[in-house]
C-alpha cells in the first residue's frame, strides 16, 4: 500500500456516516495501488479533527486498532452491498470497539448512595467506540444500509450513503471522479 506525502490535505468526509469516512481513509482502495491515508499516529489524530471528532491524541497501538476497526467496518459494508454474510470476525471487531464507549459505565453502591465506576472515556477508546456505534447504526437500519454505494470510478472504492434524489449518485464526489469520469467520456465522445 502506498503512502501519501501529505495524506490527508486533501480528503472529505463525503460517506454520510462517520464509519463510512473513516473507511474512505484509503484512498483508491479497490486499485493496484491503494493510498493508506492514516500513515501515523499523528494522522488519526488529524482525521478526528478533520471530523469534527474532537481532539485525539493516539499512539502507534491506537493507530493499529484504529485500522482494524476500520477493515472491519469495511468489510461488513462491503458484504451486505455484495449480498454476502457479514463476518463474524469483523462483528467481533466492532462489538469491541462498542465495549469502549460510554456505555460501559455503571453504577456501584458507594457507602448508601450510588456513584458511577468507569469514568468517562476519551482518546483513542473514544473515537473507536463512536465510529464502531456508527457502524452498528448503519448496519442494522436496512433503510440507510440499502442506500450505501460504492463510487463507480474504476479503483476508487470509497464507500456512502445516496441520500441523492432518486437514488441515482455514483461517484463519491463529482469533484474527483464525477469529474474525471465525464471528462473521459467527452474525450470518447470527441475522439469518436
Amino acid at each position: 500500500m502506498t503512502i501519501a506525502a501529505s495524506a490527508l490535505s486533501e480528503f472529505r468526509a463525503i460517506g454520510g456516516a462517520l464509519c463510512l469516512d473513516f473507511a474512505n481513509t484509503v484512498d483508491w482502495h479497490d486499485s493496484a495501488t491503494p493510498v493508506e491515508l492514516l500513515d501515523g499516529s499523528a494522522s488519526l489524530s488529524a482525521w478526528a479533527r478533520l471530523v469534527d471528532a474532537g481532539a485525539v491524541e493516539a499512539d502507534e497501538a491506537g493507530l493499529r486498532r484504529a485500522i482494524e476497526l476500520r477493515e472491519a467496518v469495511r468489510a461488513s459494508v462491503r458484504a451486505v452491498i455484495d449480498g454476502a454474510p457479514v463476518p463474524a470476525p469483523a462483528v467481533a471487531v466492532l462489538n469491541r470497539n462498542l465495549g469502549l464507549g460510554p456505555e460501559r459505565r455503571r453504577l456501584v453502591v458507594h457507602g448508601h448512595g450510588v456513584t458511577w465506576t468507569g469514568g468517562p472515556v476519551s482518546g483513542v477508546d473514544a473515537l473507536l467506540a463512536r465510529i464502531a456505534r456508527s457502524a452498528a447504526d448503519l448496519l442494522t437500519d436496512p433503510d440507510r444500509l440499502g442506500r450505501v454505494r460504492v463510487c463507480a470510478a474504476d479503483g476508487c472504492g470509497w464507500l456512502f450513503v445516496d441520500d441523492s434524489r432518486g437514488a441515482r449518485r455514483r461517484w463519491c464526489s463529482m469533484q474527483s471522479c464525477g469529474n474525471r469520469a465525464k471528462a473521459r467520456a467527452h474525450y470518447r465522445r470527441k475522439r469518436a
